[in-house]
């Protein structure tokens, strides 16, 4: 039986956990940008802009209980005002609200000796997923969206400190971070190896140039994730985009899909044409081959690095490529043309399957839309009976 709904403080589609912002002081004569002040920065309580409800539900929802709040649909809010996530291609979606809420959570708990993530004590960051399950709902076991939330949470917490070393660089003081964490945090940042460490990693982004000047970005994408992207761009053209195509669109100016920011990528498009080009060209006496896209920018991009990531197509390259092993190179692949057509048909048929699953998905959806709408009607029916019998009575 479904809870009657509370009439408490409740959050909207908009949910974000909303940062204060970062206050500017002027430092006085004497005062150089290494000294923190005595008085310790303003501490702004973070104040989310919704409250939880008490005695929520749990967070993993059951089709059950689906069916009885409606369609489930990622990103949208659920019944009690939580946020609906999903793992999809092993990221935690929508993963832009996702992450903001983990950022404004991570600013409740700061500690002075939580340099890196890895130094963070698991105390606190099960806090910060503790408090991350009061503001959504999801349909998948819990220690799989852990898992999921564990992998973006380190880049949440680096970009935090980055942040506040930017803000302490330009002799400024956030009013979010604790006066000893901050004293703590700026100690480190005037360390001898945090600033060795500190010029290779600029350099390295700087493609291997020094210098402290500003330069050129290495893609066009901003904070939004190549995933993110990959989605937009299957919107566009009514299916699932190419490797290459994300590469390009996040890679050229203004999006324009030919100016690009840089010559390590307009080498990579290149080297993809000319790729093209030679596998398109059947071998004599053999059957042509389908162009598989993903597998030429595998090429094209050298293949996986020493990290295990493929260039230039970021947080979407699960997307493309799920394993090591799915990836294989036309080059060292020594099996003749027809094994190859009949991969091409295999997939042809498996994503056949996968579309009229995805057809009987929606009639099931439709069914019960139909049904809730002759629920409907049989309430009103209803009630016009037993008005029309109380009259006779």
């Amino acid at each position: 039986m479904r809870r009657p709904r509370q009439q408490t403080q409740e959050r909207t589609a908009n949910q974000t956990l909303q940062p204060a912002h970062d206050q500017t002081l002027q430092p006085s004569p004497d005062q150089t940008l290494q000294l923190t002040p005595e008085r310790s920065p303003p501490q702004t309580p973070m104040t989310l802009q919704h409250t939880p409800r008490p005695n929520l539900e749990p967070n993993m929802q059951n089709e059950s209980s689906i069916a009885d709040t409606g369609v489930w649909k990622v990103g949208s809010m659920h019944n009690d005002g939580r946020l609906q996530v999903e793992i999809i291609r092993g990221v935690l979606q929508p993963s832009g609200k996702c992450s903001s809420m983990t950022s404004g959570i991570m600013h409740e708990r700061l500690e002075p000796m939580g340099f890196t993530w890895k130094e963070v004590s698991e105390e606190t960051k099960k806090f910060y997923f503790e408090e991350f399950k009061k503001y959504v709902v999801w349909r998948e076991p819990e220690h799989l969206v852990y898992a999921a939330w564990l992998k973006s949470a380190p880049q949440r917490y680096t970009n935090l400190r980055c942040k506040a070393r930017q803000l302490w660089e330009a002799g400024r003081l956030s009013n979010r971070i604790g006066q000893n964490v901050w004293k703590s945090w700026i100690a480190n940042w005037k360390s001898p190896e945090f600033q060795a460490k500190s010029k290779i990693k600029k350099s390295n982004r700087k493609g291997g140039v020094d210098g402290d000047g500003p330069y050129p970005p290495t893609h066009t994408g901003g904070s939004k994730s190549h995933s993110s992207y990959a989605a937009d761009l299957a919107e566009k053209y009514k299916r699932k985009p190419y490797a290459s195509e994300v590469h390009t669109y996040v890679h050229t100016k203004g999006h324009d899909e030919k100016t690009w920011v840089d010559e390590k990528s307009a080498k990579i498009f290149e080297k993809l044409k000319v790729l093209r080009v030679e596998h398109s060209q059947p071998i004599e006496g053999s059957i042509p081959q389908p162009v598989d896209e993903n597998q030429l920018f595998y090429e094209a991009v050298g293949g996986r690095n020493k990290r295990n990531r493929i260039y230039g197509i970021g947080s979407s390259h699960d997307i493309f490529y799920e394993s090591r092993s799915n990836v294989v190179s036309y080059y060292n692949s020594s099996s003749t043309s027809q094994p190859n057509i009949e991969d091409y048909q295999k997939m042809q048929a498996e994503l056949q399957d996968m579309k009229d699953r995805m057809q009987e998905m929606d009639q099931v959806k439709q069914q019960m839309q139909e049904m809730d709408h002759m629920k409907q009607q049989m309430l009103e029916l209803k009630a016009q009976l037993a008005t029309i019998s109380s009259k006779q009575n």
